[in-house]
């Protein structure tokens, strides 16, 4: 069965007859820290991921964090591996989407295995040298150049958060909220946080479990004052304020876009510049064919 769903995975994929991506452009190496951040590349048939991997290193980034939904389905994981190279020598730091636990994002078959075969693939290497903080899951932080504490949430092996994720939350955010090396901290996911004000395809619609998970992480980001808090699986840009935390749905790295309107509908990832007191973000469009799927696909 797995073998059938990986050859309909690959016909999804497509591909064939998409224009070429636009040439890399010639960026000066930044005066601070840079970072690029985005999610969602699968089904990336105008090649939007390789495009953003050579961009990041065009432009000097000191890391390239990642949102989560690699491939269509997890068996396809190792041809975002093949393209990884395309990076180096930009460390890479993924997060967790809910395309790398389940069978074409819904179906939980097999998520076990595939959540060890993705922290096998990518974390614990010389380009992504941490370990998850929690048994089983992929959950980690990391503090980087520019005084910069990432945080690598999971909101999709499980319905919502969990007690121990929110648990070990807090205690992170406190200890990096003692450091005094740490000027800014970042928090990523792949589903936007409920009740953001721009899309209920996240964790909103995962029931009120997950609702209530929601409600208690932005309660601790709140509390320790997060400077930026960036999510995916929305395949579009936007830029919001929840619970007065600076706030964006990057979800732009070549997946179907949503018909959200030119404004918002773009393949895209964000670049982050840190200075002493604050973190710069700048939209950086793609200039290729997008390629539009349904509203709120995931």
């Amino acid at each position: 069965m797995r073998s059938a769903l990986a050859a309909l995975a690959l016909l999804l994929l497509g591909g064939c007859g998409a224009s070429p991506p636009p040439p890399t452009s010639q960026v000066g190496p930044p005066t601070s820290p840079r970072y690029v951040i985005g999610g969602d590349s699968r089904d990336d048939a105008s090649h939007v991921l390789p495009w953003a991997f050579r961009q990041a290193r065009a432009r000097g980034a000191s890391g390239f964090f990642f949102l989560g939904d690699m491939e269509l389905t997890p068996e396809l994981d190792a041809h975002f591996a093949n393209e990884l190279p395309l990076l180096d020598p930009v460390p890479f730091y993924p997060a967790l989407g809910n395309h790398e636990v389940r069978v074409f994002g819904f179906v939980p078959l097999g998520k076990e295995r595939a959540e060890r075969a993705f922290k096998d693939r990518f974390l614990g290497t010389a380009r992504t040298p941490i370990t998850s903080s929690i048994e089983g899951k992929v959950v980690y932080s990391v503090d980087v150049p520019g005084g910069l504490h990432f945080i690598a949430l999971d909101n999709v092996s499980q319905t919502g958060f969990g007690s121990a994720q929110l648990a070990w939350l807090g205690l992170d955010l406190e200890n990096a909220r003692q450091d005094p090396k740490v000027r800014h901290i970042l928090v990523g996911m792949h589903k936007p946080l409920a009740h953001n004000g721009v899309s209920t395809h996240g964790m909103d619609s995962d029931g009120a479990q997950a609702i209530a998970d929601s409600d208690a992480a932005l309660t601790l980001l709140q509390k320790y004052k997060v400077d930026l808090l960036v999510a995916s699986h929305v395949h579009e840009y936007a830029h919001f304020s929840q619970g007065g935390i600076d706030g964006y749905i990057t979800g732009g790295l070549g997946a179907p876009l949503d018909r959200s309107g030119a404004d918002h509908a773009f393949h895209h990832f964000l670049q982050l510049d840190l200075t002493d007191d604050a973190i710069h973000v700048t939209v950086v469009r793609f200039d290729g064919q997008a390629s539009y799927g349904e509203e709120g696909s995931e």
